[in-house]
């Protein structure tokens, strides 16, 4: 059989017309219906469709002194794109008093955009370009090329850039480019030393440095820039958190408030719970009015996470025999990835866009992380328990109560109003896993954080603190104020089998049965946990019983089928809505599919793994048990509604 991908490379014209058939609707064929989701005021058009730029900005200036005095990797003259000229134009932006509209930046973008150089380019101009506002330009600067308004910059006498990075490797990304960027005229005028981890000029009165070192040797600088490398790998296990917690004090401390830092990353994989995630978090969180402005600048191109990888097959045409049709249908499907590519690369036309889907095609290679690296795509790994997206989008923006209990984690969720009937379930650890509360409204099945303890993170240089027990006293307390809060009708537990310290009981036997004493009476008996028998219990549950896990495996694919069926919806009331406290978002995406004999649950990625569900199996609980209720209480209705026979 002739080959038709060589017939077309070769120019075959009944090949090409068969081709342009197809792609004009004279056989049956998908469209290409592809939009990137464009975020940040680079991409903002006013309407006749122009870019909009800043009022004021002392970028220009920073553009032209680079193209004027840097190198591209090839020995030619340094050219900024349009896409990067608009980034700085924007990083650039001053107010009417000349103080910088944005004090910190993200820029997310697909693998090879290119994102190192412009950091180093960026760095070089914070070294000795014109960085910092000096003045407006009056009718004196016009013969400088300046208009009477326009904003003037100078140079930064006490420059200090450090590139940072969890790893050494990292920051070499970008220390690299500072070896073909800097001419050697450059050198000589500035007096300017490349080092593999360090760049200084006028003598060493100002620096370029790599950050690699523990968080706490950074503490107490005063930088006056700060790139983020790869923060997509800034996770716990690193202490990439700790070392975004320096930067962001040093920077703050900065004599003249100028002090600014800029993460380059890739889209972040949402259950590593890495610095780039909580920056997009708390990023969205803004945007939705949750949060106050805090002067981000978040520039992004990406597929939207619906975004597949294989186009719909359109129907055979009578003419093309069955082996014919599946070669053209794999020409259509390059073409629908290169579409794809093409919009989320943006200006970088130094990518091969052919090799790149090459690489999206290879069956080698995982999807989730091919949508991550090449279409810039925040997605979740092929056996996560539920869609990142969805979970995103069933997060309630309900401006309730906002009055919250004393605890950090929830911070970021709504709390129902007090007397709300509600359900609560727990899952208790001594140590290792979580201890978790989560509650479930009656009226709507809204589902929140009411409380989550768990070791702290182990500290680098020191050995792990085994000693760490689950904190009794305190779950005690939330327990207690949510019971004062709210009506509680319906309360379940399940303790780890985990033994106390000082003698052989259960190390929750103690507090569950004090729980079930003080709360019990006041608890509805149709929703005990056991509710006869010589193990009658008010709070007590205990997944460890066949039939106790066949039940919450049922209830865990319902919680998912609810999810879904939410995300398919466009009225305004959803199925139900969850909370979008930090730590219940990240036990969500910890979750993984889980494959018991009753059906899929959750579980952890694997039995050693460090990220915790815990919170995860309180919200099915929870939502579990508020389904038992309520069909008791209609049982219940049903049976006073009945005849008593023999009356």
């Amino acid at each position: 059989m002739t080959n038709l991908a060589h017939e077309v490379e070769k120019g075959n014209a009944e090949i090409e017309q068969l081709v342009r058939d197809i792609e004009s609707g004279e056989y049956i064929i998908p469209d290409y219906p592809f939009e990137a989701d464009y975020i940040g005021p680079i991409w903002s058009r006013d309407e006749n469709d122009r870019f909009i730029l800043p009022e004021h900005t002392i970028g220009w200036q920073g553009i032209k002194w680079a193209e004027d005095n840097l190198l591209n990797d090839k020995g030619g003259p340094w050219r900024f794109t349009a896409e990067q000229k608009r980034f700085l134009l924007w990083w650039y932006a001053v107010d009417w008093r000349g103080v910088f509209i944005f004090r910190d930046g993200i820029l997310q973008r697909l693998k090879g955009w290119g994102k190192d150089p412009l950091a180093a380019v960026l760095c070089l101009i914070e070294l000795l370009g014109p960085c910092r506002f000096k003045g407006w330009a009056g009718e004196n600067n016009e013969a400088k090329g300046y208009y009477v308004g326009d904003p003037i910059a100078r140079d930064n006498p006490t420059a200090w850039i450090q590139v940072a990075a969890v790893s050494k490797k990292q920051t070499q990304n970008t220390m690299i480019c500072f070896g073909w960027l800097i001419c050697d005229d450059l050198k000589k005028k500035f007096r300017i030393q490349v080092n593999k981890e360090s760049v200084s000029a006028y003598g060493g009165n100002r620096k370029i440095e790599a950050v690699t070192s523990n968080p706490r040797s950074m503490e107490g600088g005063r930088p006056s820039l700060v790139i983020r490398n790869e923060t997509h790998h800034w996770v716990e296990a690193n202490e990439g958190h700790d070392m975004a917690d320096v930067v962001e004090r040093n920077l703050t401390k900065s004599t003249d408030g100028s002090g600014r830092a800029l993460s380059i990353t890739n889209a972040y994989a949402p259950h590593e719970d890495s610095v780039a995630q909580r920056q997009r978090e708390a990023w969205e969180a803004e945007q939705a009015g949750l949060a106050v402005s805090t002067g981000v600048m978040y520039d992004s191109i990406e597929a939207p996470t619906s975004t597949s990888l294989t186009p719909p097959k359109p129907d055979k045409p009578e003419d093309l025999t069955e082996e014919e049709f599946n070669e053209l249908y794999g020409l259509m499907t390059k073409k629908w990835h290169a579409a794809i590519v093409d919009s989320i690369r943006g200006d970088a036309h130094w990518l091969n866009v052919e090799r790149i889907v090459l690489s999206l095609l290879d069956g080698n290679r995982s999807i989730s992380v091919s949508k991550r690296f090449w279409l810039n795509v925040i997605t979740t790994t092929e056996d996560a328990w539920v869609e990142y997206d969805a979970v995103k989008k069933a997060v309630s923006f309900e401006a309730a109560d906002q009055r919250q209990f004393n605890h950090d984690e929830l911070r970021a969720g709504w709390l129902p109003m007090p007397d709300e009937p509600i359900v609560i379930f727990g899952d208790g650890s001594k140590s290792d896993d979580s201890t978790g509360l989560v509650g479930c409204r009656l009226s709507d099945g809204y589902t929140f954080q009411i409380g989550v303890w768990q070791k702290p993170p182990k500290e680098r240089g020191k050995q792990e603190v085994d000693s760490w027990l689950a904190p009794r006293s305190l779950v005690d307390a939330r327990l207690r104020e949510a019971m004062a809060r709210f009506e509680v009708v319906a309360f379940w537990f399940d303790p780890s089998h985990a033994k106390d310290d000082t003698d052989d009981s259960s190390y929750w036997a103690g507090l569950i049965d004090e729980w079930h004493r003080d709360f019990g009476p006041k608890l509805d008996k149709r929703a005990w946990a056991v509710k006869s028998g010589a193990r009658t219990h008010s709070v007590l549950w205990d997944m460890t019983s066949p039939e106790r896990q066949g039940l919450f495996v049922k209830a865990a694919e319902t919680f998912v089928e609810d999810l879904e069926a939410t995300n398919d919806i466009e009225e305004f009331e959803p199925l139900f809505e969850i909370c979008g406290t930090p730590a219940l978002m990240r036990h969500l995406q910890n979750a993984r599919m889980w494959p018991t004999k009753w059906g899929t649950s959750l579980g952890k990625e694997g039995s050693g793994s460090s990220k915790k569900i815990d919170l995860a199996v309180c919200a099915v609980g929870a939502r579990m048990l508020r389904r038992i209720f309520m069909n008791a209480s209609v049982d219940q209705k049903e049976e006073r509604k009945g005849t008593v026979w023999g009356s």
